[in-house]
């Protein structure tokens, strides 16, 4: 297969996480903890063989590696509760703001210069973040609320895990930090336990299968957006940077509208437009 299938592959799959997650939180497990340490574990148990076929060994930089696994495991819990109280719709465009973060953390503590473009590429992203959030009162308001908040958290642990990661893979080897920093992530996460101790045991089949469901559809795009990276750079960001979870949204939003969210045409539009604009830009920006 080409590169440009490999790609397509990877936005449908990590468009789907977001899909089968929402809804798994909504109709399934509503503990956010518990929701979280099931999603990591099943995804450290798919890593396991997949990495060591591919040669992962110990650990020689334990520090980077302890570094990445804790933003790994904040970035999990993050994530989950992001999508337990935003709109799918919402969530997903505010995920941009990491390009804008990481140029900004770049600039101060690594001394880049940025052009006077670039500051308006991390302007325009910003904006677009205030009208992602719209909701029927068309207000901007609605932008500064706790969901939000938590939303923007979670894009920033996720910056943080991007450069952590880098620097970790660079002094461990890609599979090595794929496999042990799950593993690490996985114990750290022990911590929650006393959050979910008491519905952990209510567990149920179609629970734990539409979590793994969400874990396999995650290491298909991972996996798959790794092999499209290998042929081109560009091509694949630009594919995988498309928002077919906003898609899906939309589409179901009309067809089953008590499934996952319900907003009007004109919320929407705004939304589209606003996450286009954010998604343009962050591209300007990182390529």
């Amino acid at each position: 297969m080409t590169f440009a299938v490999y790609a397509w592959i990877a936005s449908f799959a990590f468009g789907f996480v977001s899909i089968i997650g929402k809804l798994t939180n909504k109709y399934a497990i509503p503990n956010v903890w518990l929701f979280n340490f099931l999603w990591m574990l099943f995804s450290l148990l798919i890593t396991i063989p997949v990495a060591f076929l591919n040669g992962a060994t110990l650990p020689t930089h334990w520090p980077s590696l302890i570094l990445v696994s804790i933003f790994n495991a904040v970035f999990g819990i993050l994530y989950i509760l992001s999508l337990s109280l935003l709109d799918i719709s919402v969530l997903i465009p505010l995920m941009n703001l990491r390009t804008a973060f990481v140029a900004i953390f770049s600039a101060i503590f690594l001394g880049e210069i940025l052009m006077l473009y670039q500051y308006l590429l991390i302007a325009l992203i910003f904006i677009g973040g205030l009208f992602v959030s719209v909701d029927e009162k068309l207000s901007i308001r609605s932008f500064f609320r706790w969901p939000i908040f938590v939303g923007i958290l979670c894009t920033l642990s996720y910056t943080f895990y991007g450069i952590s990661i880098n620097w970790s893979i660079g002094k461990n080897g890609y599979w090595g930090v794929t496999l042990w920093m799950a593993a690490l992530s996985q114990i750290m996460l022990l911590l929650t336990y006393p959050f979910f101790k008491k519905d952990i045991g209510k567990l149920n089949l179609k629970q734990i299968i539409s979590v793994f469901a969400m874990s396999i559809m995650l290491a298909i795009g991972i996996f798959t957006e790794n092999r499209a990276y290998q042929d081109n750079v560009t091509i694949t960001s630009i594919i995988t940077a498309l928002p077919l979870s906003m898609v899906l949204a939309f589409l179901l939003s009309y067809f089953a509208p008590k499934l996952l969210e319900k907003h009007t045409f004109k919320v929407y539009a705004i939304r589209f437009t606003a996450a286009a604009v954010m998604i343009i830009c962050a591209l300007k920006l990182s390529l």
